[in-house]
């Protein structure tokens, strides 16, 4: 293969990133960029390509593809790719892997797909030269891309080599809920960019492994988020410039040294799980970024507001199976919406759900919602303003507030007179109200509220409702 100015390309994402990727792409000067189903097509030289790779925030693969053919049977998807010339594309001595993706009722299996194009290769190899190369499944050198669409398909050298969302952060084998580009085009979406540039902070307070707050940062600091990567596809292409490649390395490596001086809002992420915060910490050890995002375990009835301006609080919610039952997955939500009105007034929320009939648990309506798919899941971003004095949309609690009142006043009176300073104010006083309100002194008035177990034969939805009234009734 012969290098031209501009060669067609094909960059796959996320279902539901392609108009991101697109606008993406053309800041990076890629021509053409039109959005398709899983992906963007492109137009552009090999210094642009280099730069996706390196820089795309929001692509999985680079795709260049080789040859698009009309697919009848097996038979015919072994011809056509035989018909490529692989040894101008790679050494023999490389290694090579196929990778399949989408459905041909030509082709039964994916995996028998893979064989085919395997033999083809290796037969066109040995008659060439008279041996072939080695296939290896877990770090081949070269990564041939397969894709079926009905009856045609498409034979494409993966540029990148393995996913693009794998910055080199992560510690090997290990996989999040989240993958990085994923989390990367919900902080676009949630308004990340602006909300930095006006000096917010940014908080995940479910944090788990880390990930939204390190793409938070990567983007704070200009960092891109391939340099980390230790290898790529191309690096073994026989059409491949070292120089050229270098070049561009070193121009990010300036980049991200001259982000990482600046004076970064915080950027924070809190979870219960001590296990997941050990590894965000060490995700943000290897990312390069350690002193740049602070780690903590903590629950999320218990975080605060980062700096003095309002930022962005951002979230993915454990799903059912990851938290246990149904119920306490309704409190969850309910926790996280009171948490947000009472304590981030002025701050923009976004929260990412498989589950998007709980939104409404956490008593805020959502300015904008945006669907997505986290792999064959699809999901939706839910996406807020916090205003001051902003109560819950199902309001309510009325009896609950009167009643806190007057135990406050009769109550408080005793505390002093017997110079007390905690005490129960609240205990399951009223039958729709089963919590337990517990006083202590502090800086501020400390309140603590634990819930009653109500019967198996309560609504939970009942349940949950009542529990948000009480929580927002304590808070005003």
């Amino acid at each position: 293969m012969t290098a031209v100015a501009n060669l067609e390309f094909f960059a796959t994402c996320p279902r539901g990133v392609e108009p991101l990727l697109v606008r993406e792409l053309t800041a990076l000067g890629c021509a053409q960029a039109g959005e398709r189903k899983g992906g963007v097509h492109f137009q552009a030289d090999l210094e642009l390509a280099y730069r996706a790779c390196l820089w795309s925030r929001l692509a999985s693969r680079i795709l260049l593809p080789l040859s698009h053919f009309e697919l009848i049977d097996a038979d015919g998807l072994y011809d056509a790719a035989k018909q490529v010339d692989w040894a101008d594309l790679f050494d023999v001595s490389s290694s090579f892997a196929i990778e399949v993706a989408g459905r041909s009722p030509a082709v039964a299996h994916t995996h028998f797909a893979a064989l085919k194009v395997k033999d083809a290769i290796a037969d066109r190899f040995r008659e060439a030269l008279g041996k072939r190369p080695d296939v290896d499944f877990e770090a081949p050198d070269i990564r041939i891309h397969l894709h079926l669409n009905g009856s045609t398909a498409t034979l494409s050298l993966d540029l990148a080599g393995e996913s693009l969302h794998r910055r080199g952060y992560r510690k090997a084998g290990s996989e999040a809920p989240l993958k990085e580009n994923l989390a990367a085009a919900l902080l676009l979406r949630a308004g990340w960019p602006e909300v930095c540039a006006s000096g917010g902070g940014l908080l995940d307070p479910l944090c788990g492994s880390g990930t939204l707050v390190l793409e938070a940062a990567l983007m704070a600091t200009d960092s891109a988020p391939g340099l980390a990567r230790q290898r790529y596809g191309f690096e073994s292409w026989l059409e491949h410039k070292p120089k050229l490649w270098q070049a561009l390395q070193a121009e990010a490596r300036e980049r991200r040294a001259a982000g990482l001086k600046l004076a970064l809002p915080p950027l924070a992420g809190s979870d219960i799980n001590a296990g997941a915060i050990h590894a965000a910490q060490d995700n943000a050890k290897r990312a390069g970024l350690e002193g740049k995002v602070q780690f903590k375990v903590a629950d999320l009835s218990a975080c605060r507001p980062t700096g003095a301006q309002p930022g962005l609080v951002i979230t993915n919610p454990p799903y059912g199976e990851r938290l246990g039952q149904e119920s306490e997955l309704i409190k969850l939500y309910s926790l996280l919406g009171t948490t947000l009105r009472s304590r981030f007034p002025g701050w923009k929320a976004a929260v990412f759900t498989g589950r998007p009939d709980l939104g409404q648990r956490t008593g805020l309506r959502a300015r904008d919602m945006y669907a997505f798919y986290n792999g064959a899941l699809p999901c939706k971003l839910l996406c807020f303003d916090i205003h001051a004095g902003q109560v819950a949309v199902t309001g309510g609690g009325e009896d609950f507030a009167n009643r806190l009142r007057k135990n406050l006043k009769h109550l408080g009176r005793w505390a002093k007179r017997e110079d007390v300073s905690c005490y129960r104010l609240y205990d399951a006083d009223l039958p729709d109200y089963s919590v337990a309100v517990d006083i202590y002194p502090s800086d501020d008035l400390h309140v603590h509220v634990q819930e009653y177990a109500a019967p198996k034969t309560v609504d939970p939805v009942r349940a949950e409702r009542r529990l948000r009234e009480a929580l927002a009734q304590i808070q005003l």
